[in-house]
């Protein structure tokens, strides 16, 4: 008895370890990543941004890129309000469709 409710509590510690595959974030339709929004290149590029085109660039070059806006308070740490050349800042990656 004291042997199954040993294995039963360490399978239970070990399935609160989240898995690498649990900890990705999965790509949806759209090549990003379901915490990311899908932006457009062109329009960023003309509100001021300029990582945008050289990470689709140096990608699938199609014109998209995932971008997940970050905490308030690091953008607001990062750029401040008065100072900000763009109204959000961003995490950006290539989305992974190709071409």
């Amino acid at each position: 008895m004291k042997r199954f409710v040993l294995v039963a509590a360490a399978t239970a510690a070990f399935a609160l370890i989240p898995s690498t595959a649990a900890l990705a974030e999965p790509a949806s339709a759209t090549g990003c990543p379901a915490s990311n929004q899908v932006l457009i290149v062109a329009q960023l590029l003309e509100e001021g941004y300029r990582l945008p085109g050289v990470i689709d660039s140096e990608g699938n070059a199609n014109g998209l890129v995932c971008g997940k806006p970050l905490n308030p308070v690091v953008q607001e740490l990062q750029c401040p309000a008065v100072d900000c050349a763009v109204p959000v800042i961003y995490g950006f990656r290539d989305d992974s469709l190709t071409r």
